[in-house]
């Protein structure tokens, strides 16, 4: 069954937000508390992912020794880990390389966006690989925010998972990968939107203004009364989660009601502008939401268009200006969580689903590359200044330690505790195992 992606429980978590008012989220003194008492096993991730495959030539693995029309038209230089070269719009990241890894052989046969966007987040292959604008459906396999709120779920009243500043759609079609596929409406992500002229974040289009508590209660009473008119269809799978959405969306609301945790003005002024004005913004919501005790929150790259897809190398205001943009805000959140001693319980992935062809084309851009792209992984457990994995001259193929996407998610996996046998189950009872990859012991 296709999904309209409008009408899960994110969907209809917006809906009963719009008709509250505004409740702004942000990081009250309540949720600080609660995130002392997690154990230190206890760990979140911060995923970033730069929709439409960002060239591993111009960003972490440059082949300045390459024919003129495989390397970057751009310089590299060098980091802090002796050996490690990136592209030369990275000088920020460059000078934390001991806080990170890379990982230049990961590959896989897909090799269009909604596919290889499923098999990236979800650690599965696709049932239909390669073909273009497939729809989400709840038979795909669930997202690893999705996994988590399952199998880990974030301490009471917090949102399991959280997605931002935007859900992906791709060409009017909701991509594959981000929501919970089988596991059901009730453990997709907590969409948080960002108006891009103010700034300011909103579930469901809501606004930074509070509502009281007691309106929020009357809303509730008053939706409860009308929904009786529905009583006669309770029976139906459907109406049971739509309950479930209505829960989850009263409940989170209520004890957010007070408190300000998408209120990024609660912040310096000073670290606004380190963490930069565009998807700079997203990340800082993140590090505080994982302050709080989120478990995952999966921040797109995307802009309003898919801007890291360089068929064109001008393509969205210019790789150039994504690469400086990436440098700046990942740097960014590698100190801070660094100095707030977060870093060791935070895991911070940057991945795309694929990368460029090996080859420019004449107008310099690169067109789909699936089968050879870097990624990069900081904090929680990995170790920093690393290098795993090496691709060949040209950058089009593993030369060693390839990777496979489910091998990344079994190394998160194994990083949180979550053991890889785990079996999932589907709405009809039926068992998937969590994960089929190895585990990057080097990394570990």
């Amino acid at each position: 069954m296709n999904i309209d992606h409008n009408a899960g429980c994110s969907r209809r978590a917006a809906l009963i937000a719009g008709g509250l008012g505004v409740v702004g989220l942000s990081l009250p003194q309540l949720l600080r508390a609660e995130s002392v008492a997690r154990t230190r096993r206890d760990k979140s991730i911060i995923l970033v992912v730069p929709w439409g495959g960002p060239s591993q030539h111009d960003t972490l693995d440059p082949k300045p020794d390459a024919p003129q029309e495989v390397r970057s038209v751009y310089g590299h230089i060098a980091t802090r880990t002796v050996g490690l070269r990136m592209g030369e719009h990275f000088s920020r990241l460059a000078n934390l390389s001991d806080r990170f890894s890379i990982l230049r052989a990961v590959s896989h046969p897909v090799s269009v966006h909604h596919g290889a966007t499923h098999y990236a987040l979800t650690g599965h292959r696709p049932r239909i690989a390669n073909a273009e604008l497939t729809r989400a459906s709840r038979a795909d396999y669930p997202t690893m925010g999705s996994v988590l709120a399952r199998v880990q779920p974030s301490p009471e009243n917090l949102p399991p998972f959280v997605q931002l500043p935007n859900t992906f759609v791709d060409q009017g079609i909701y991509s594959n990968g981000q929501n919970a596929g089988y596991l059901g409406v009730r453990y997709d992500p907590l969409v948080v939107t960002e108006n891009p002229r103010t700034g300011e974040f909103s579930v469901g289009g809501m606004g930074a203004a509070a509502v009281e508590g007691s309106r929020l209660d009357q809303r509730r009473d008053l939706l409860a009364h009308l929904d009786k008119t529905t009583e006669r269809f309770s029976a139906a799978p459907a109406m049971w989660d739509r309950d479930v959405c209505y829960s989850q969306a009263f409940d989170l609301l209520r004890t957010a009601v007070d408190n300000h945790a998408f209120d990024l003005a609660r912040e310096s002024n000073r670290l606004r502008e380190r963490y930069g004005r565009g998807v700079g913004q997203s990340m800082l919501v993140a590090r505080r939401l994982v302050e709080a005790g989120v478990r995952l929150v999966m921040v797109n790259d995307a802009g309003t268009i898919m801007k890291w897809d360089t068929h064109d190398p001008n393509y969205g205001g210019g790789v150039v200006n994504h690469m400086r943009e990436t440098d700046r805000v990942l740097s960014a959140l590698l100190e801070d969580l660094h100095v707030r001693g977060l870093l060791e319980s935070t895991i911070v992935i940057w991945m795309g689903e694929f990368g460029r062809t090996p080859r420019r084309k004449a107008d310099g851009g690169r067109d789909h590359w699936p089968h050879c792209y870097s990624v990069l992984l900081a904090g929680g457990g990995i170790r920093g200044g690393q290098v795993y994995g090496s691709s060949d001259s040209l950058g089009a193929y593993p030369r060693e330690n390839r990777v496979r996407p489910e091998d990344i998610h079994a190394t998160i996996y194994r990083l949180l505790g979550v053991p890889l046998e785990t079996e999932l189950h589907d709405s009809l009872g039926r068992p998937y195992r969590l994960c089929g990859g190895t585990p990057i012991e080097a990394l570990l």
